[in-house]
Protein backbone atom coordinates (compact mmCIF):
# COMPACT_ATOMS: atom_id res chain seq x y z
CA UNK A 1 0.00 0.00 0.00
CA UNK A 2 1.29 3.44 -0.63
CA UNK A 3 0.27 7.30 -1.58
CA UNK A 4 0.50 9.30 -4.67
CA UNK A 5 -1.90 12.41 -5.46
CA UNK A 6 -3.12 13.60 -8.86
CA UNK A 7 -4.31 17.27 -9.01
CA UNK A 8 -8.16 17.57 -9.24
CA UNK A 9 -8.28 19.25 -12.36
CA UNK A 10 -6.56 16.32 -14.11
CA UNK A 11 -8.97 13.71 -12.48
CA UNK A 12 -11.51 13.81 -15.11
CA UNK A 13 -8.35 13.45 -17.67
CA UNK A 14 -7.66 10.45 -16.03
CA UNK A 15 -11.03 8.70 -15.90
CA UNK A 16 -11.46 9.65 -19.66
CA UNK A 17 -8.70 7.77 -20.75
CA UNK A 18 -9.91 5.06 -18.41
CA UNK A 19 -13.13 5.16 -20.28
CA UNK A 20 -11.20 3.88 -23.61
CA UNK A 21 -9.84 1.20 -22.23
CA UNK A 22 -12.73 0.01 -19.94
CA UNK A 23 -16.49 0.29 -19.24
CA UNK A 24 -16.75 3.07 -16.75
CA UNK A 25 -18.86 3.32 -14.38
CA UNK A 26 -19.70 5.92 -11.74
CA UNK A 27 -22.67 7.72 -9.60
CA UNK A 28 -24.53 9.74 -11.86
CA UNK A 29 -27.31 12.21 -10.71
CA UNK A 30 -31.32 11.96 -12.50
CA UNK A 31 -34.19 11.91 -10.21
CA UNK A 32 -31.88 9.37 -7.69
CA UNK A 33 -28.33 9.26 -7.41
CA UNK A 34 -27.38 5.75 -9.24
CA UNK A 35 -23.82 3.60 -10.79
CA UNK A 36 -24.38 3.86 -14.80
CA UNK A 37 -21.92 3.17 -17.03
CA UNK A 38 -20.36 6.92 -18.26
CA UNK A 39 -20.59 8.68 -21.44
CA UNK A 40 -19.38 11.68 -20.29
CA UNK A 41 -16.94 11.90 -17.41
CA UNK A 42 -18.79 15.19 -16.65
CA UNK A 43 -22.06 13.76 -15.72
CA UNK A 44 -20.38 12.18 -12.83
CA UNK A 45 -21.60 12.89 -9.70
CA UNK A 46 -19.75 12.39 -6.33
CA UNK A 47 -21.48 14.73 -3.57
CA UNK A 48 -23.78 12.09 -2.55
CA UNK A 49 -23.76 8.04 -2.18
CA UNK A 50 -25.48 6.22 -4.40
CA UNK A 51 -29.23 5.17 -3.71
CA UNK A 52 -29.17 1.64 -5.14
CA UNK A 53 -25.68 -0.06 -4.07
CA UNK A 54 -23.18 -2.30 -6.98
CA UNK A 55 -24.89 -5.26 -5.97
CA UNK A 56 -26.39 -6.12 -8.84
CA UNK A 57 -23.32 -5.74 -11.42
CA UNK A 58 -21.93 -8.67 -9.92
CA UNK A 59 -24.95 -10.71 -8.02
CA UNK A 60 -27.43 -10.03 -10.38
CA UNK A 61 -31.28 -9.75 -9.56
CA UNK A 62 -32.38 -12.26 -12.75
CA UNK A 63 -30.01 -14.37 -13.88
CA UNK A 64 -30.50 -17.24 -16.63
CA UNK A 65 -28.19 -20.46 -15.21
CA UNK A 66 -28.67 -22.51 -18.16
CA UNK A 67 -31.25 -23.26 -20.53
CA UNK A 68 -32.96 -26.74 -21.21
CA UNK A 69 -34.86 -28.59 -23.71
CA UNK A 70 -36.30 -32.09 -23.29
CA UNK A 71 -32.67 -33.74 -24.27
CA UNK A 72 -30.15 -31.00 -23.72
CA UNK A 73 -28.75 -28.12 -21.36
CA UNK A 74 -27.02 -25.76 -22.36
CA UNK A 75 -24.95 -23.22 -19.96
CA UNK A 76 -24.55 -19.57 -21.59
CA UNK A 77 -21.69 -17.95 -21.84
CA UNK A 78 -20.12 -16.35 -18.82
CA UNK A 79 -19.26 -12.87 -19.32
CA UNK A 80 -16.24 -11.16 -17.82
CA UNK A 81 -16.35 -7.64 -18.85
CA UNK A 82 -13.52 -5.45 -18.63
CA UNK A 83 -14.61 -2.57 -16.28
CA UNK A 84 -14.14 -0.09 -13.57
CA UNK A 85 -16.19 1.72 -11.15
CA UNK A 86 -15.38 4.69 -9.74
CA UNK A 87 -16.62 6.48 -6.52
CA UNK A 88 -17.56 3.45 -4.29
CA UNK A 89 -17.66 4.87 -0.44
CA UNK A 90 -15.91 2.61 1.91
CA UNK A 91 -19.51 1.09 3.16
CA UNK A 92 -19.97 -0.13 -0.62
CA UNK A 93 -16.29 -1.24 -0.97
CA UNK A 94 -17.19 -3.46 2.33
CA UNK A 95 -20.30 -4.74 0.95
CA UNK A 96 -18.70 -5.86 -1.77
CA UNK A 97 -15.91 -7.29 0.24
CA UNK A 98 -18.43 -9.33 2.25
CA UNK A 99 -19.87 -10.80 -1.25
CA UNK A 100 -16.92 -11.49 -2.14
CA UNK A 101 -16.71 -13.71 0.84
CA UNK A 102 -20.05 -15.83 0.36
CA UNK A 103 -19.71 -16.33 -3.50
CA UNK A 104 -15.85 -17.01 -3.44
CA UNK A 105 -17.08 -19.84 -0.61
CA UNK A 106 -19.48 -21.47 -2.72
CA UNK A 107 -17.20 -21.16 -6.05
CA UNK A 108 -20.03 -19.39 -7.90
CA UNK A 109 -18.46 -19.06 -11.28
CA UNK A 110 -21.48 -16.50 -12.43
CA UNK A 111 -20.77 -13.94 -9.51
CA UNK A 112 -16.48 -14.92 -10.07
CA UNK A 113 -16.31 -13.93 -13.44
CA UNK A 114 -18.41 -10.62 -13.15
CA UNK A 115 -15.74 -9.97 -10.38
CA UNK A 116 -12.74 -11.38 -11.87
CA UNK A 117 -12.02 -7.98 -14.26
CA UNK A 118 -13.51 -5.39 -12.36
CA UNK A 119 -11.45 -2.87 -10.44
CA UNK A 120 -12.82 -0.94 -7.51
CA UNK A 121 -12.08 2.61 -6.98
CA UNK A 122 -12.97 4.43 -3.99
CA UNK A 123 -13.98 7.65 -3.04
CA UNK A 124 -13.46 8.43 0.87
CA UNK A 125 -16.32 10.37 2.01
CA UNK A 126 -15.16 13.82 4.09
CA UNK A 127 -18.49 13.92 6.08
CA UNK A 128 -21.08 11.20 6.35
CA UNK A 129 -22.75 11.48 2.79
CA UNK A 130 -26.48 10.63 4.44
CA UNK A 131 -28.15 11.15 7.99
CA UNK A 132 -28.63 7.61 8.14
CA UNK A 133 -25.03 6.48 7.93
CA UNK A 134 -23.88 4.85 10.60
CA UNK A 135 -20.50 3.01 9.13
CA UNK A 136 -18.41 4.73 11.45
CA UNK A 137 -20.12 2.18 14.33
CA UNK A 138 -19.47 -0.53 12.32
CA UNK A 139 -15.20 -1.86 12.09
CA UNK A 140 -14.90 -1.88 8.71
CA UNK A 141 -11.48 -2.22 6.36
CA UNK A 142 -9.37 -0.99 3.62
CA UNK A 143 -10.83 -2.88 0.57
CA UNK A 144 -10.31 -1.24 -2.77
CA UNK A 145 -8.21 -1.25 -5.38
CA UNK A 146 -7.45 2.41 -5.74
CA UNK A 147 -8.67 4.69 -2.73
CA UNK A 148 -9.00 8.56 -3.45
CA UNK A 149 -9.24 11.21 -0.52
CA UNK A 150 -10.19 14.68 -1.59
CA UNK A 151 -8.00 17.42 -0.25
CA UNK A 152 -8.92 20.51 -2.31
CA UNK A 153 -6.81 21.05 -4.69
CA UNK A 154 -5.19 17.77 -4.72
CA UNK A 155 -6.68 14.18 -4.17
CA UNK A 156 -4.59 11.43 -2.65
CA UNK A 157 -4.76 8.19 -3.74
CA UNK A 158 -4.03 4.89 -1.84
CA UNK A 159 -3.28 1.51 -3.75
CA UNK A 160 -4.73 -1.41 -1.94
CA UNK A 161 -3.81 -4.43 -4.09
CA UNK A 162 -1.89 -5.33 -7.59
CA UNK A 163 -4.65 -4.38 -9.30
CA UNK A 164 -4.63 -0.82 -8.00
CA UNK A 165 -1.00 -0.86 -8.65
CA UNK A 166 -1.65 -2.26 -12.24
CA UNK A 167 -3.64 1.04 -13.08
CA UNK A 168 -1.40 3.51 -11.63
CA UNK A 169 1.87 1.63 -13.54
CA UNK A 170 -0.54 1.72 -16.59
CA UNK A 171 -1.45 5.07 -15.95
CA UNK A 172 1.34 7.09 -14.76
CA UNK A 173 1.42 9.88 -16.35
CA UNK A 174 -1.39 11.36 -13.94
CA UNK A 175 -0.09 10.27 -10.68
CA UNK A 176 3.15 12.03 -8.78
CA UNK A 177 4.94 10.75 -5.69
CA UNK A 178 4.09 12.21 -1.92
CA UNK A 179 5.75 11.47 0.94
CA UNK A 180 2.08 12.38 2.91
CA UNK A 181 0.70 9.11 4.74
CA UNK A 182 -2.86 8.69 5.51
CA UNK A 183 -3.52 7.90 9.23
CA UNK A 184 -5.94 6.00 10.39
CA UNK A 185 -7.62 8.90 11.90
CA UNK A 186 -8.21 10.73 8.48
CA UNK A 187 -9.81 7.57 7.34
CA UNK A 188 -12.62 8.73 10.06
CA UNK A 189 -16.02 9.84 8.69
CA UNK A 190 -17.51 12.64 11.24
CA UNK A 191 -21.11 12.13 11.87
CA UNK A 192 -21.00 8.27 10.89
CA UNK A 193 -21.20 6.72 14.59
CA UNK A 194 -24.99 6.39 15.06
CA UNK A 195 -24.86 3.34 16.37
CA UNK A 196 -24.18 3.36 20.23
CA UNK A 197 -24.53 -0.66 20.74
CA UNK A 198 -22.17 -2.97 19.48
CA UNK A 199 -23.78 -6.53 21.15
CA UNK A 200 -27.19 -6.92 20.59
CA UNK A 201 -27.25 -10.58 20.92
CA UNK A 202 -28.68 -10.37 24.81
CA UNK A 203 -31.81 -7.64 23.16
CA UNK A 204 -33.72 -10.21 20.87
CA UNK A 205 -36.70 -10.54 23.53
CA UNK A 206 -36.91 -6.36 24.02
CA UNK A 207 -40.13 -4.92 23.76
CA UNK A 208 -38.88 -2.24 22.03
CA UNK A 209 -38.49 -4.35 18.62
CA UNK A 210 -42.37 -3.50 18.38
CA UNK A 211 -41.52 0.21 17.90
CA UNK A 212 -40.40 -0.75 14.37
CA UNK A 213 -42.52 -4.25 13.80
CA UNK A 214 -45.98 -2.23 14.31
CA UNK A 215 -45.30 -0.26 11.27
CA UNK A 216 -43.32 -2.37 9.07
CA UNK A 217 -44.98 -3.39 5.72
CA UNK A 218 -42.74 -7.12 4.66
CA UNK A 219 -42.25 -5.15 1.72
CA UNK A 220 -38.64 -5.78 1.21
CA UNK A 221 -37.40 -2.13 0.53
CA UNK A 222 -34.78 -3.04 3.07
CA UNK A 223 -33.27 -6.07 1.38
CA UNK A 224 -33.50 -4.92 -2.19
CA UNK A 225 -31.63 -1.64 -1.23
CA UNK A 226 -29.41 -3.85 1.73
CA UNK A 227 -25.44 -3.87 -0.77
CA UNK A 228 -24.85 -6.70 1.28
CA UNK A 229 -28.09 -9.19 1.36
CA UNK A 230 -26.96 -12.23 -0.86
CA UNK A 231 -29.98 -14.29 -0.55
CA UNK A 232 -31.78 -15.76 -3.88
CA UNK A 233 -34.31 -18.33 -5.09
CA UNK A 234 -33.82 -20.56 -8.39
CA UNK A 235 -37.00 -21.49 -10.15
CA UNK A 236 -37.50 -23.05 -13.58
CA UNK A 237 -39.45 -20.98 -16.06
CA UNK A 238 -41.68 -22.96 -18.75
CA UNK A 239 -43.86 -21.71 -21.57
CA UNK A 240 -47.19 -23.14 -22.33
CA UNK A 241 -45.93 -23.60 -25.64
CA UNK A 242 -43.24 -26.31 -25.22
CA UNK A 243 -43.19 -27.49 -21.29
CA UNK A 244 -40.45 -29.64 -22.19
CA UNK A 245 -38.29 -26.26 -22.82
CA UNK A 246 -36.97 -23.10 -20.73
CA UNK A 247 -34.71 -22.28 -18.56
CA UNK A 248 -33.34 -22.16 -15.15
CA UNK A 249 -33.31 -18.80 -13.53
CA UNK A 250 -31.87 -17.37 -10.03
CA UNK A 251 -33.74 -14.33 -8.50
CA UNK A 252 -33.15 -11.87 -6.00
CA UNK A 253 -35.29 -13.30 -2.48
CA UNK A 254 -36.10 -11.61 0.87
CA UNK A 255 -36.12 -13.26 4.44
CA UNK A 256 -38.94 -10.22 5.08
CA UNK A 257 -41.66 -12.26 2.68
CA UNK A 258 -43.59 -14.99 3.64
CA UNK A 259 -42.63 -17.61 1.16
CA UNK A 260 -38.96 -17.21 2.23
CA UNK A 261 -39.09 -19.66 4.82
CA UNK A 262 -42.31 -21.71 3.13
CA UNK A 263 -41.76 -25.58 2.97
CA UNK A 264 -43.67 -28.52 1.57
CA UNK A 265 -46.88 -28.79 3.34
CA UNK A 266 -47.56 -24.87 3.72
CA UNK A 267 -44.99 -24.37 6.78
CA UNK A 268 -43.77 -21.02 7.43
CA UNK A 269 -40.81 -21.49 9.90
CA UNK A 270 -40.81 -17.38 10.24
CA UNK A 271 -44.48 -16.84 9.83
CA UNK A 272 -44.65 -13.99 12.54
CA UNK A 273 -43.66 -10.53 10.99
CA UNK A 274 -41.47 -9.87 14.27
CA UNK A 275 -39.13 -13.02 13.60
CA UNK A 276 -39.01 -11.68 10.02
CA UNK A 277 -38.42 -8.26 11.04
CA UNK A 278 -35.51 -8.87 13.02
CA UNK A 279 -33.94 -11.85 11.09
CA UNK A 280 -32.69 -9.45 9.38
CA UNK A 281 -30.86 -6.79 11.76
CA UNK A 282 -29.76 -10.27 13.66
CA UNK A 283 -28.12 -11.41 10.41
CA UNK A 284 -26.51 -8.15 9.94
CA UNK A 285 -25.32 -7.91 13.16
CA UNK A 286 -24.86 -10.65 15.14
CA UNK A 287 -25.54 -14.02 13.30
CA UNK A 288 -22.84 -13.29 10.44
CA UNK A 289 -20.04 -12.26 12.80
CA UNK A 290 -21.14 -15.39 15.26
CA UNK A 291 -19.97 -17.23 11.75
CA UNK A 292 -17.08 -14.95 9.99
CA UNK A 293 -15.77 -12.92 12.69
CA UNK A 294 -17.34 -9.66 11.40
CA UNK A 295 -20.63 -7.60 10.72
CA UNK A 296 -22.52 -8.45 7.54
CA UNK A 297 -23.68 -4.69 7.62
CA UNK A 298 -21.74 -1.91 6.36
CA UNK A 299 -23.77 0.85 8.18
CA UNK A 300 -24.69 2.79 4.86
CA UNK A 301 -28.47 3.27 5.79
CA UNK A 302 -30.19 2.44 3.00
CA UNK A 303 -32.24 0.17 4.78
CA UNK A 304 -33.28 2.81 6.73
CA UNK A 305 -33.59 5.75 3.84
CA UNK A 306 -35.52 3.66 1.54
CA UNK A 307 -37.93 2.11 4.34
CA UNK A 308 -41.52 3.54 3.04
CA UNK A 309 -42.33 3.79 6.91
CA UNK A 310 -38.51 5.11 7.49
CA UNK A 311 -38.14 2.43 10.35
CA UNK A 312 -35.22 3.63 11.87
CA UNK A 313 -33.68 0.64 14.11
CA UNK A 314 -30.36 1.78 14.64
CA UNK A 315 -32.16 4.87 17.13
CA UNK A 316 -34.25 1.80 18.28
CA UNK A 317 -31.70 -0.33 19.31
CA UNK A 318 -29.99 2.63 21.04
CA UNK A 319 -32.81 3.14 22.76
CA UNK A 320 -33.19 -0.47 24.26
CA UNK A 321 -32.25 -0.13 28.19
Amino acid sequence: MRTLQIKKKRLFEFLDSLKQDYELFAPVKSDLVKFERIAEVNDIYLEKNSYFPLKEYFFRKNEVLFNFTGTKITVPDVEQPKRVFFGIRRCDLNAIRHQDMVFEKINDPYYMALRKESYLLGYHCNEAPSEFCFCGSLDLADYYDLMFYDRGETILVETGSEKGEFLIKKYGKFFDETSTIITKAEKVIPGAERLKVRDISSLYHHKDWKKGVDICLSCAACTNLCPTCYCFEIHDEVSTKDTSSGNRKRNWSSCQVLDFTRVAGEHVFRKDREERFKHRIYHQLDYFRQKNGIDLCVGCGRCIEGCPTRIDFVDIINGMK
